[in-house]
């Protein structure tokens, strides 16, 4: 029987309560007499043990209710960081947007001041997101939690009213990873997310600096030119690069970013990090860029053709030599079979059919991780000393990240593949982002990718976690991935965190 909800339903506080049921697989029911009488007294949620009202309490009750689905965090530190976003939403960012959007609906008159300071303290806190965001794929943690949920259903209520060009790449990219989740549908509809990247807000988050008007133009003309001088400064000598193309600085810059961050998960810091040659390379790259050399417009002087030929010299001895392919596979093949033990184990503990994981040594490459996956699969020797493989009764998909593109490969076990189609769950995952392709599809084994771009924030790091989320609740609507009914542990979906060599 359905636990009782009595809220508004198109309130957006109604809504963040409604995608929270939604994940732990709660059914509420909103009673159609809730009017205009019952201001003050909602929302309410009554259940069996009594009612619990205001809507923060409530979000926070029905994100607890799972612990396979850690809406509030898997541990006491993200709940922490949960309220604090939570309440950073409620003050510093819903109150001023409320004000701002009801004033530009018509709905609420208040003086042109108060609206511009609502305006103003509005941007203020999506600079804050943004910037927060250009570490981090989700708000807490590496999965969707009830801090998602409430500061996505405030901006989605003020999207189509003023927020459609106001948002940052980061925010942006954040927005519409969430407003694709099927929970987050079913509740706010499908938001078209598409018109927010046409006009990015500038750094701080103030929007861009209108074109200046033909009285100011000459103002600023004047202003350029050199005071107390009566001889005209002499004309900058030109670059030896051409324009600057400032989509590929992001890009190259969004590349070191991600670069060290991997690194930087695998230990490599201070010092080290920084004399690392993907990384030097990557930043001399950067600084070529920013001089308009390397750009589609550039078009070198003879002197820069000069330096560029020594430059390429320079390089040639610091490039990285191409690893050897049998070496390289073998370090794929060992990484696989390590982890196809480790599946296998936490199978013969808690029933594992299918589970969503990354490996790392394949970077990207799409035969590789086939291979990966192929080696997890390997019929593993029990007398072995150190064994391998074992897990090819175990469901899986598995995530390798390049820097050109993110590789995937889903793999069915015969046993399951009445119930399950493999075509079908990879496409379900590649869908979320565009140009994605299948390479090889077939009932046990099949492979995509999705290429990265940086003109669009699509970057492999950024977008996994939120692609592992959709594999899995495409498991979970197909039945493979059961609610927690408080005493079965049979076909559960494992992911990184249950292993611990990850």
């Amino acid at each position: 029987m359905p636990m009782k909800l009595y809220a508004h339903p198109d309130k957006y506080l109604t809504k963040k309560m409604l995608i929270a049921a939604d994940y732990v697989g709660l059914d509420i029911e909103i009673p159609k007499n809730v009017g205009k009488d019952e201001v003050g007294r909602i929302p309410v949620l009554e259940t069996d043990g009594g009612c619990i009202f205001s809507t923060g309490a409530i979000s926070r009750y029905i994100s607890r209710l799972r612990r396979d689905v850690p809406l509030y965090g898997q541990n006491l530190l993200e709940s922490g960081m949960i309220d604090s976003w939570t309440e950073f939403s409620t003050n510093e960012l819903e109150v001023p947007l409320n004000i701002w959007v009801n004033h530009a609906k018509g709905a609420i008159s208040v003086p042109a001041e108060v609206a511009d300071r609502a305006k103003a303290d509005t941007q203020k806190a999506l600079a804050v997101l943004d910037n927060h965001l250009l570490n981090f794929t989700y708000m807490v943690g590496d999965t969707i939690t009830l801090a998602d949920i409430t500061v996505c259903c405030a901006l989605a209520d003020g999207f189509k009213a003023v927020l459609s060009k106001e948002m940052g790449g980061n925010l942006t990219r954040w927005f519409k990873l969430c407003c694709s989740q099927p929970e987050f549908q079913k509740v706010i509809g499908k938001i078209d997310v598409a018109a927010a990247a046409a006009t990015p807000a500038a750094k701080g988050g103030k929007p861009a600096s209108p074109k200046a008007s033909p009285k100011e133009a000459p103002k600023k003309k004047e202003e350029a030119k050199p005071k107390g001088s009566p001889k005209a400064a002499p004309k900058a000598a030109p670059a030896a690069g051409g324009a600057v193309d400032e989509a590929a600085v992001k890009a190259c810059g969004d590349e070191i970013r991600i670069l060290k961050e991997k690194l930087k998960a695998e230990g490599v810091t201070g010092k080290k990090l920084n004399d690392h040659a993907e990384v030097g390379a990557l930043v001399k790259k950067l600084a070529d860029l920013k001089q308009g050399i390397g750009s589609a417009s550039a078009a070198p002087a003879p002197a820069a053709k000069k330096e560029a030929k020594a430059g390429k010299k320079e390089e040639k001895k610091d490039e990285k030599p191409p690893e050897d392919p049998a070496k390289k596979l073998k370090k794929v093949w060992k990484e696989g079979g390590k982890r196809g033990v480790e599946i296998e184990g936490a199978a013969d503990m808690g029933g594992l059919q299918f589970f969503c994981t990354s490996v790392d040594e394949p970077e990207g490459d799409l035969d590789l991780v086939l291979k990966s996956v192929e080696a997890m699969n390997e019929k593993s020797d029990p007398t072995e000393e150190e064994r391998k493989g074992g897990s090819g009764a175990i469901g899986k998909m598995v995530f390798s990240c390049g820097t050109d593109k993110l590789a995937i490969v889903a793999y069915v076990q015969e046993a399951k593949q009445g119930e399950l189609v493999c075509s079908e769950w990879l496409q379900k995952v590649l869908d979320m982002w565009p140009n994605s392709k299948v390479t090889k599809s077939g009932k046990d084994y099949c492979v995509g990718f999705i290429p990265a771009d940086g003109d669009k924030n699509i970057f492999p790091l950024k977008i996994r976690e939120g692609l592992i989320l959709e594999a899995n609740n495409f498991l979970r609507k197909k039945g493979l991935f059961p609610e927690d009914d408080g005493d079965s542990d049979d076909d559960f979906v494992f992911g990184d965190d249950d292993f611990p060599s990850m």
